[in-house]
């Protein structure tokens, strides 16, 4: 419970940031005539419209096993984070055709000198949000907060590149308005894209770093009684991880205490990585040939 109050906190602040920070943009866009304020403040709204998403992820993710879902709900972030980023990509998509639409015609303006003052702004908080969100959400190992955190940083960069539209097209070069739109749309993609593929691993449930797997096995050999380690695998599923692994054993160890040694070992596993929930452990007699 402390880990999602801990979450919905943090997203309910960047929430209310993001929803402020969209009125403005969207009000300055449509005083100024700014087509790559415009796109980020729809940037903006994605942000807090994820956001919504997460504190969903994160309300059913912390809801307990039942029949249906007997490894519970922990996923739901999984799926948020992915919804996260393809928004991120159709975004980029939309806006980078809308940019090049508007070139084709030469239809963009001089904006505003407000245009530049709500950039700043901008790159300032959504910097702020993404330390914030990316560090707790490291910390508690939510792949929503860290999805969300990314969202934040690409909104930041996107900013900077409204700021650099602007600031030449008021030089007298209105072209980096939309020019800079297609590069803010191009962060997008880039960003969405590279999330994806990252959470379309943990959905296929692909093993976990190499480093992890190496400490886990060396913990497990610890354990009195274990003779080797086979088939560890470790995948992530939301912010947990699952084990299996197959242990063997003396041959002449009975039922009862392949039974106590495998929780023993189940113990040591969720000592080294607290975030393992489920661990599924077979039982092998060990051979004398396996040794040479």
């Amino acid at each position: 419970m402390g880990r999602h109050k801990t979450a919905a906190r943090i997203s309910w602040i960047t929430l209310i940031g993001n929803i402020i920070l969209t009125v403005l943009k969207a009000l300055i866009s449509i005083l100024t005539g700014s087509l790559v304020v415009l796109s980020d403040a729809a940037h903006s709204a994605s942000d807090a419209f994820s956001t919504i998403l997460v504190l969903l992820g994160l309300r059913i993710a912390n809801q307990p096993p039942d029949e249906k879902h007997p490894y519970g709900h922990s996923r739901a972030e999984t799926i948020v984070a992915k919804i996260i980023a393809l928004m991120l990509v159709l975004i980029g998509l939309n806006f980078g055709f809308t940019a090049i639409k508007a070139m084709w015609q030469g239809n963009y303006h001089v904006p505003g000198a407000s245009a530049l003052w709500i950039s700043l702004i901008s790159i300032v908080s959504k910097e702020i949000m993404y330390q914030y969100t990316y560090r707790v959400g490291k910390r508690i190992d939510s792949p929503a907060l860290m999805a969300d955190a990314w969202h934040h940083r690409s909104d930041a960069i996107s900013s900077v590149a409204a700021l650099i539209g602007v600031f030449f097209a008021r030089l007298g070069y209105p072209i980096f308005d939309p020019l800079m739109t297609i590069v803010v749309a191009a962060i997008l993609i880039k960003v969405g894209w590279d999330m994806v593929f990252t959470i379309i691993d943990e959905l296929m449930d692909a093993q976990v770093e190499p480093e992890i797997i190496e400490h886990l096995e060396q913990a497990i050999l610890k354990v009195e009684s274990v003779h080797s380690v086979r088939n560890l695998k470790v995948h992530k599923y939301g912010a947990e991880h699952h084990v299996d692994c197959t242990i063997t054993v003396s041959p002449k160890l009975d039922v009862s205490g392949g039974h106590y040694l495998s929780h023993e070992v189940e113990d040591r596993i969720k000592e080294k990585l607290s975030t393992v929930t489920h661990v599924d452990i077979h039982v092998e007699p060990h051979m004398q040939q396996e040794e040479s």
